[in-house]
């Protein structure tokens, strides 16, 4: 009986340790403006307006997503525990926006055709973020005492950058099954 009640009170110093918390979210639009007179004038205006480039060129929209977890790390009869546990993800979205200047009808119904599909495929991008981010928050809240401190934060910090990997592969394969985006109407001729 007494073993019972020592393994209770060990679950219940585990709880008081570890308590899961929500994810804590921050979204920001970020809009670069085009101005195009007619349909056949966006993609030009996309491309010359993009801030959103690297070495193969320019791309219409992007998604970042960055996570950091946050812990206090306590001493206890079974080794290292961690409290209060923190997981934050800021997602970025950059998107094309339309000018107010704008008023040919058909342009304002291409455009807005396919933003509606881009802004979609970047959102399944942010989408991948708040999984890992999720993911993280309750690998962390799981993990067990450790003998000591300097090896309790070696394991969070190599399960947490395992799941950042994870889902920025997801990333990189979803990219490339939807060719960027293209194959779900994110395309503008």
């Amino acid at each position: 009986m007494n073993q019972l009640k020592s393994f209770a009170s060990f679950l219940l110093l585990l709880t008081s340790f570890t308590s899961s918390a929500q994810v804590i979210e921050t979204v920001e639009y970020k809009y670069y403006v085009i101005s195009p007179n007619s349909p056949y004038q966006i993609k030009p205006e996309l491309m010359r307006h993009s801030p959103v480039r690297d070495d193969k060129g320019s791309y219409n929209g992007r998604t970042d997503w960055y996570i950091s977890w946050r812990y206090q790390t306590a001493a206890g009869v079974y080794g290292c525990q961690l409290r209060n546990i923190s997981t934050r993800i800021q997602i970025a979205y950059t998107l094309p926006a339309l000018s107010e200047q704008v008023s040919d009808l058909k342009t304002i119904e291409v455009f807005n055709k396919f933003n509606d599909a881009l802004t979609s495929h970047e959102k399944n991008h942010g989408k991948n973020g708040l999984a890992a981010a999720g993911e993280i928050d309750k690998a962390l809240n799981k993990i067990q005492p450790q003998q000591n401190c300097r090896l309790l934060k070696r394991m969070v910090d190599a399960t947490a950058n395992a799941i950042v990997q994870k889902y920025t592969q997801a990333d990189i394969e979803y990219d490339r099954l939807t060719n960027n985006g293209m194959t779900e109407g994110a395309v503008i001729y």
